[in-house]
């Protein structure tokens, strides 16, 4: 038996079920996916899953779970028992036990229960009680008359179950930023579809491992969309070189790109644009260039990193695995930087180039 908890869940008013059903759905999908049938119930604010302890882990990485237990279920008169068969062969420096009584109809408080089993504990064992820092937690919850015994709390993601706010989506690069931004959107519900704009080299490869990193998180496969960034591109690149403007090619190939992840977004029914952006991390990441990029696009874009500096996005890449996938191989300059980039644009300038465009749209017409 698996004990999943949640916690933002349960103060959404108005949609809490829904969110709670919407969470049990992606678990059971998600185990699914992993080749694992399970059952699972909802009662006074957790989830059971009945499922082999591996699972465990697995469930961990569903958005919306705040942490996982395997555990044991049984009648409270019988926990006694049972921890002296579980606990038998081992030796902690000190223990403790935590209690939490989610049905409010059992007559023993969670102090007594503490107080009661912890007793049994140093009776049986003589072990030392340690409250503050002990070695060993034996947990107990009692939910429905029922007492459920772990000893391991894993930290799950958190967030929302995926899907409850609607599609997006993410550009994946191929470098560290993106895969954070598509993680961090999936951890507030959304369900992401992954585009990226394929120059030929290393990057796809890490786009595509990235992808099956990301897919852990996620109840159902992730859409991965890949377009060729150099067709894509080239009638930007041609406008640039008329208007003798090419030190503004990264603002522009950023701008080609959400265009054409806009042009998708609508296709797919997403309702925004994802990307890796981090304020002043690189030329098209200018507060100045973010700002011409967005007016362009006419679409909601949205960059959860944006405030966030390079050791914080590592931080988060190397706890979800995607750290890793960059890693795996190295990455490749763009082919189309220019030797100067245009960091402060200035106004007027992409003004002429905005109107060049127009002209082109015009002309696809």
């Amino acid at each position: 038996m698996i004990l999943v908890r949640y916690g933002e869940i349960a103060v959404k008013r108005g949609r809490r079920r829904e969110f709670e059903r919407k969470l049990m759905e992606n678990i059971l999908a998600t185990l699914r996916r992993k080749g694992i049938e399970a059952k699972a119930e909802l009662i006074r604010g957790r989830i059971l899953v009945d499922a082999p302890d591996e699972a465990a882990k697995i469930i961990a990485k569903v958005p919306g779970v705040v942490s996982v237990s395997p555990a044991r279920e049984m009648s409270y008169e019988e926990v006694p028992n049972y921890l002296r068969e579980a606990l038998k062969g081992l030796n902690p420096k000190s223990f403790k036990v935590e209690t939490q009584r989610l049905d409010k109809t059992f007559l023993k408080t969670s102090v007594d229960v503490n107080r009661e089993i912890g007793a049994f504990i140093v009776r049986e064992f003589g072990w030392k009680v340690d409250l503050e820092n002990p070695e060993l937690t034996i947990g107990i919850e009692i939910i429905k008359k029922k007492a459920y015994v772990f000893f391991e709390k894993i930290k799950g993601v958190g967030g929302l179950p995926v899907s409850t706010q609607g599609k997006v989506v993410a550009l994946l690069s191929g470098g560290i930023d993106s895969p954070v931004a598509a993680f961090l959107m999936m951890k507030r519900g959304a369900e992401i579809i992954a585009v990226h704009f394929d120059q030929g080299k290393n990057a796809r490869k890490v786009v595509e491992k990235t992808v099956e990193i990301l897919n852990d998180y996620s109840p159902r496969d992730i859409e991965l969309i890949v377009e060729n960034h150099f067709e894509v591109l080239k009638p930007y690149v041609v406008a640039l070189n008329r208007l003798n403007m090419r030190e503004w090619t990264c603002v522009v190939c950023k701008i080609a790109m959400l265009r054409r992840a806009a042009e998708i977004a609508k296709e797919k029914g997403a309702l925004g644009i994802v990307t890796g952006d981090s304020l002043g991390q690189v030329a098209s990441q200018t507060l100045a260039n973010l700002y011409f990029e967005t007016m362009s696009v006419r679409f909601p874009i949205h960059r959860p990193l944006l405030g966030m500096d390079k050791e914080e996005i590592v931080k988060i890449a190397r706890e979800i695995g995607t750290y890793q996938a960059f890693l795996e191989y190295p990455y490749c300059d763009c082919p189309f930087r220019p030797e100067r980039v245009v960091t402060q644009g200035r106004a007027e300038e992409f003004q002429r180039i905005l109107e060049e465009l127009e002209k082109m749209d015009s002309s696809n017409l």
